[in-house]
């Protein structure tokens, strides 16, 4: 047998064997055996929703941002296996085959095994066990039946569904070579810890001008989550005391007088001196599981940090506090540990049930200050016929406890459109909502299939549809509410049916105005990303190509492009523009040379490219404005039980390096090099007070800090020259130091 022909038959059997386990498994084993195997999985009863996919924004003027890798959102199994699932009728006379059925347990787990590691630090179990959880919990809403052993047979076919992601998905799950940072999880609950950074407008430059003089008008923030025990750091604050040492209750300085602090509390009385970049304790309440927060830059430009923490798996009651970056870098105890206002926290809190799993903020523009923000969310949980409804309530107006109509409990309105009533809107809950102020927008992905003739059914058992081709996009505009306690007045202001398939999820805006229904969705193929634009407000949606240009001549951006998430800005400024922002990064591990354990040193390859236009031009082509490749050398005193300390090594690819955290690091952009233009930052696990942070110099960017630590630490070089040619973008990351 010739080398080739050993390496084909050896490839084919790599991809093949999986699936041919997953069937043997059904056909011979099937149901017994797999209800053996996982007799003891989780056993839900709640009768909640699954958990939503969420977006977060990560600067002011991020729009989105786009993961996923361009490989679209679905349930990535053959047609096939569509035999294998009850597909029996609904009381409507419905079908569900299981890859449109199951869809947005899919989207999570596609979502968990491809950034999970990097941003909370699941490994596949993890992403496995979610999965059938959720399939579990969305079977018991979209039942193709109301027999009696109904909940028994939707258990059954989710543990059906995690055998055969359990046995065929350990190619798809990307290790610390591949995956990276994308957040997506609104309650990061198996989570041991994680790092979150947000860019947000500096706190103290409007209270003391002179002091802050020389600072950027934008700082980024980094917070650690271990646990839901929180802390915050400003890693790009200088080291300028925000309190001395005092004894003086009354000794209350411009920062902290600036948050609401008249005098000093007891625990900062003879304290030493607070640091503006020092690590800060977040007090919020305990005993809930905290996620990241959103950010949300409301009308007037005050940047607002928002949580909203669930309890507990078991019901939706949430605790929603809102902050901002000044409060939290000074003093955030409270007198009592619970979330209320009575708490008599500097934080804004309130504890409601949303009906949500995963609620969201939103300014309503108008309204009283006081009562700007609600918390927000679609939800199929108030009605048993499980139409849709939306549900909001004020994010910072007291609980009445003792109001008749359950002040503690969000206000919910019931949709009776056909497209998205009975359940038939389920399919909502299976992509990023878009929230601006006064709208929010959700797509609804068809689930069901009519009955049709015999021939059509037995075809779609066996050939089926791998992804899902069709929906509808859902605009809700909301306005205040008609009582002084009721919930936000919503109406359906656009339903656009679709026939565009979930290869091109997630779509995601490109601007944040009001009414523009222009979505951007990246797709890769072998060679090249493909950027698509498509535009809901036309009555027949379609994928349209949006041209990048480079040079004066279209470019195609080679595939490694997609791995990290794209952000989509629109610049605040007179004459504002829409940015694309791309970055890669890759190893520098040469395959002709064994990895030595015992290395000191590792070498990544990461580079930034910049494409813009201006926000009013919708059709003409994205302009490369800016770019870089860099070569990121970390050098250290090996000690391979740490992390930090030890070079990556691909035959085990679940122990990570400083090198794997980096090309996995989440991107961020704002005005925090300098006074002109937008900055890129890297923040970096193994140096967290140290993020790569890039400046931009003409067409190219440059690195504020070139050197970082001595002799005997973890040291990090980074160089960087300009990124200019078109083949070095449609090409592989070329490592400049292995030539």
């Amino acid at each position: 047998m010739s080398k080739s022909f050993a390496v084909l038959v050896g490839g084919l059997t790599a991809v093949v064997m999986p699936v041919l386990l997953v069937l043997s498994l059904a056909i011979f084993l099937h149901k017994d055996a797999i209800k053996s195997i996982y007799k003891n999985v989780d056993d839900i009863s709640d009768g909640e929703m699954p958990a939503t996919v969420t977006s977060f924004q990560s600067g002011p003027e991020v729009v989105s941002t786009i993961g996923g890798s361009g490989n679209g959102l679905n349930c990535s199994l053959p047609s096939v296996v569509n035999v294998f699932f009850d597909g029996s009728k609904d009381e409507d006379g419905k079908r569900h085959l299981v890859l449109q059925r199951f869809r947005q347990a899919c989207v999570f787990h596609d979502l968990c095994y491809r950034h999970g590691l990097a941003t909370y630090g699941y490994n596949q179990n993890d992403c496995d066990r979610v999965l059938q959880n959720e399939a579990f919990r969305l079977c018991l809403y979209i039942r193709n039946g109301r027999a009696a052993d109904e909940a028994e047979r939707c258990q059954t076919d989710s543990k059906m569904v995690l055998a055969g992601v359990s046995l065929g998905g350990s190619g798809a799950y990307r290790a610390w070579d591949r995956s990276t940072y994308f957040e997506f999880e609104s309650d990061p609950s198996r989570s041991n810890g994680f790092l979150v950074s947000r860019v947000v407008d500096h706190p103290f430059k409007s209270v003391d001008p002179a002091k802050y003089r020389g600072d950027s008008d934008q700082v980024i923030l980094t917070f650690e989550n271990i646990r839901s025990s929180l802390t915050v750091t400003c890693i790009t604050c200088r080291k300028v005391p925000i309190l001395q040492w005092t004894r003086d209750p009354n000794d209350v300085t411009p920062e902290f007088r600036s948050v609401g602090f008249n005098t000093l509390p007891e625990a900062l009385l003879k304290h030493q001196d607070q640091l503006l970049s020092e690590t800060q304790p977040v007090w919020l309440p305990p005993r809930r599981r905290h996620a990241a927060p959103h950010l949300l830059v409301d009308s007037t430009g005050k940047n607002h940090l928002i949580w909203m923490s669930r309890n507990n798996p078991r019901d939706t009651v949430s605790c929603i506090v809102v902050a901002d970056a000044a409060k939290l870098l000074t003093h955030t105890l409270p007198r009592l540990d619970y979330c209320a206002v009575g708490a008599g926290s500097k934080l804004s809190m309130v504890e409601v049930d949303m009906f949500v799993t995963s609620p969201l903020p939103m300014e309503l523009p108008g309204a009283p200050e006081r009562d700007r923000i609600f918390a927000t969310g679609l939800s199929a949980q108030t009605t048993t016929s499980h139409s849709l409804s939306f549900c909001s309530r004020s994010a910072s107006r007291a609980v009445d406890y003792d109001d008749p109509n359950h002040d503690d409990r969000a206000k919910c309105h019931t949709f009776f459109e056909d497209r998205i009533s009975k359940g038939a809107g389920l399919g909502a809950f299976q992509n990023f909502a878009v929230v601006r102020p006064g709208q929010q927008i959700f797509f609804a992905r068809d689930l069901a299939l009519p009955s049709d003739s015999l021939f059509t059914r037995v075809r779609q058992r066996v050939l089926g549809d791998t992804y899902s081709p069709s929906g509808v996009m859902v605009a809700i505009d909301l306005a205040a509410p008609t009582t002084a306690k009721g919930p936000l007045t919503s109406k359906i202001q656009k339903m656009v049916p679709f026939d565009i398939d979930d290869r091109f999820d997630p779509m995601m805006p490109i601007t944040r105005a009001k009414d523009d229904l222009r979505f951007l969705s990246l797709q890769t193929s072998e060679k090249t990303v493909g950027v698509h634009m498509i535009d809901f407000s036309k009555d027949n949606p379609a994928v349209g190509n949006v041209i990048l240009s480079m040079n004066g001549s279209p470019v195609d951006l080679h595939p490694s492009w997609a791995l990290r998430p794209v952000l989509v800005l629109e610049t605040r400024e007179a004459n504002p523009k829409t940015k694309l922002v791309f970055s890669r990064g890759e190893m520098a591990i040469d395959p002709d040379k064994p990895i030595d354990p015992a290395a000191t040193s590792e070498v990544l390859g990461l580079e930034t490219l910049v494409f813009e236009r201006d926000a009013a031009a919708s059709d003409k082509p994205f302009q490369k404005s800016v770019g870089a490749t860099c070569t990121v050398t970390y050098s250290f005193k090996t000690n391979t039980d740490f992390q930090c300390y030890r070079a990556f090594d691909p035959k085990r690819p679940m122990r990570a390096s400083p090198a794997t955290r980096m090309q996995a690091s989440q991107l961020l952009v704002g005005h925090f090099a300098g006074r002109e233009g937008h900055g890129i930052a890297f923040p970096d696990f193994c140096r967290q007070s140290d993020p790569i942070i890039l400046q931009p110099k003409g067409d190219a960017f440059v690195q504020t800090v070139e050197s970082l630590g001595k002799e005997g630490e973890l040291r990090r070089k980074v160089t960087c020259t300009p990124l200019n040619t078109n083949a070095e973008v449609s090409g592989p990351i070329k490592h400049r130091a292995l030539n």
